[in-house]
């Protein structure tokens, strides 16, 4: 089992390894959101998900694959699982299947624009709480936020048949990603990881359910 410092050691050589790109990350993240809300469409859709194909082949071929197998050896499959989600995402940008309208069920909207927010801000406020500071703080970049970030915006999806490729990696990922360190290295803000997960869950079924019940 990996300790607390060594986890702590590797956020940290990620971290200053690949600074200052988490400011794109933000200003990717936060632009794509924000078209999203500001105008929803086709080329909102877009934008969202090239967006997430980027975030998750990002995460899989550099986030695992270069810096977490370097701790673990389930960075390989973890990799191969983010970069399987990046090519759904960016398969999707050709032949979409789900769509990005936030204002078509309006609690899931509230509900998917707080999830997304928390990984912008709220998760690294409460980060700095259990006194993870820079550069052991997961910002946007790390696996935990930018998976929040995703069960977030994909609350706003649920208009159309639910798609499990898009639900199902995240998912996995709240559980083991979110209690794995919540637990094991008392980084405690990755709880919101679980309940991000739990929720992506629950309306995923939710939404299935009300799709068989039209047909």
């Amino acid at each position: 089992m990996i300790d607390e410092a060594v986890f702590r050691n590797f956020l940290s050589t990620y971290n200053r390894a690949i600074f200052p790109a988490h400011v794109v990350f933000y200003a990717v993240g936060i632009g794509a959101a924000f078209l999203v809300f500001a105008r929803p469409g086709k080329w909102a859709d877009v934008v969202a998900k090239g967006s997430l194909a980027f975030f998750w082949a990002w995460l899989g071929a550099v986030y695992m694959l270069k810096f977490y197998t370097r701790i673990n050896s389930a960075g390989y499959a973890w990799g191969a699982l983010f970069l399987l989600q990046a090519v759904f995402f960016a398969v999707e940008i050709f032949w979409p299947k789900i769509r990005f309208r936030p204002y078509v069920h309006p609690k899931l909207g509230h509900a998917g624009a707080t999830v997304a927010g928390w990984a912008f801000l709220g998760y690294p406020v409460t980060a700095l709480i259990f006194k993870h500071g820079w550069p052991e703080l997961a910002l946007f970049g790390c696996a935990t936020p930018i998976a929040i970030y995703t069960c977030g915006v994909l609350l706003f999806t649920f208009d159309r048949k639910p798609r499990w490729r898009f639900t199902f990696i995240p998912f996995f990922w709240s559980v083991v990603g979110g209690f794995g360190p919540a637990v094991q290295w008392r980084y405690y803000e990755d709880y919101a990881l679980v309940v991000a997960g739990a929720l992506l869950l629950v309306v995923w079924i939710w939404a299935s359910y009300e799709y068989k019940k039209k047909k």
